[in-house]
């Protein structure tokens, strides 16, 4: 029997149609957007602009939360509450309420609940695992990551529905962008601590956070640059970077630090294989860098990673979900209380 699926959010939320369409154990019944156009691009699939009115004559098994970062703890909430299972994108909460109110209705509900981070499905992080779990860099002590992208040619839209550049700022009939209001750089934290904490088999215990460059635009409190220094649950350390209103173009950038070796991973280019490039050193093959080939998106198994992820039985629960993103949502109040060190609740 297939389950019923609904979809949430149509932007990047398309293709989730069409993977959970790919899936032969998944049928979706329903799609929910508040602009009509969204809808009407989804033929032969019953369509909502109220996600609460689709919880209730839909009724789904499963809810895909493809829609803006700050809807994504209540609208979890009321799919679980509803009786649907959710995988909801990246930030999946805003702070360690919204985290234990979704783990303790999880678990009340007895359903499934799992972040689409999609990254650790990447070739990429698929070889690292093998090799870091085969012991090539002995024992991992650490990590660093950076994950920056400039993203201020979308920070508003106008009363055209067209978007507007950052520098824009004091037009008229301007609307922030919600990745511009609402989305401090370490919210988005799960595409490199979620990696990390995956290939280390670790999980953070402590937040410190620090910002640079914070200032008010037209009323919003905006955060260029953040840091975060995490201590982690075996006693290492990860050191965290994330930016999107800047001049700097995207990198991803990811680095495991053995008692026996070393690896960097960078990207300068997220829609480019060749842009990848990861390097090892290890002692046992003498001191210095060598080049590691690797692929960025394809797997060993030539699978499609998106198609993998929503595919396989959720190798992530709520609790890792959690792991992956709510450390930086923490390490961000950290900064805003001026670097206070923040425990982090372990679900």
């Amino acid at each position: 029997m297939s389950l019923r699926c609904a979809v949430a959010g149509l932007n990047r939320g398309a293709k989730f149609v069409e993977l959970l369409q790919a899936n032969a154990d998944c049928e979706v019944v329903a799609v929910c957007d508040p602009r009509p156009f969204k809808l009407d691009e989804q033929s032969g699939i019953d369509g909502f602009a109220d996600f609460e009115q689709m919880l209730e004559t839909a009724k789904p098994d499963l809810v895909a939360l493809i829609t803006p970062g700050p809807a994504h703890a209540g609208q979890s909430l009321m799919a679980l509450q509803a009786g649907a299972n959710v995988l909801v994108e990246t930030p999946n909460v805003y702070s360690a309420e919204d985290a234990s109110a979704i783990v303790d209705t999880v678990r009340e509900t007895d359903l499934n609940y799992m972040l689409a981070e999609d990254y650790i499905y990447m070739g990429w992080c698929q070889r690292l695992a093998e090799r870091v779990a085969e012991g090539v860099l002995g024992t991992v002590l650490g990590g660093m990551a950076e994950y920056t992208h400039d993203c201020r040619g979308a920070a508003f839209l106008n009363e055209e529905g067209n978007t507007r550049p950052l520098s824009a700022a004091g037009e008229r009939g301007l609307t922030p962008l919600w990745r511009f209001s609402d989305l401090p750089p370490l919210a988005y934290s799960s595409h490199t601590l979620g990696p990390l904490l995956h290939l280390m088999g670790d999980r953070c215990v402590t937040a410190t956070g620090i910002v640079a460059g914070r200032q008010d635009v037209v009323g919003v409190d905006m955060f260029p640059l953040e840091t975060a220094i995490f201590e982690t649950e075996s006693g290492g350390t990860i050191n965290l970077t994330n930016g999107f209103m800047l001049s700097h173009p995207f990198v991803f950038f990811l680095a495991l630090y053995g008692t026996e070796g070393s690896i960097r991973v960078m990207s300068t280019d997220y829609t480019d294989p060749e842009a990848l490039r990861v390097v090892i050193s290890t002692d046992e093959a003498g001191p210095g860098w060598r080049d590691w080939p690797m692929q960025w998106h394809e797997r060993d198994d030539d699978r499609d990673h998106l198609q993998v992820m929503v595919d396989a039985p959720a190798p992530f629960d709520e609790a890792r979900s959690m792991d992956f993103c709510l450390p930086g949502v923490l390490a961000h109040e950290s900064a805003r209380r001026g670097g206070e060190r923040i425990d982090i609740p372990l679900f």
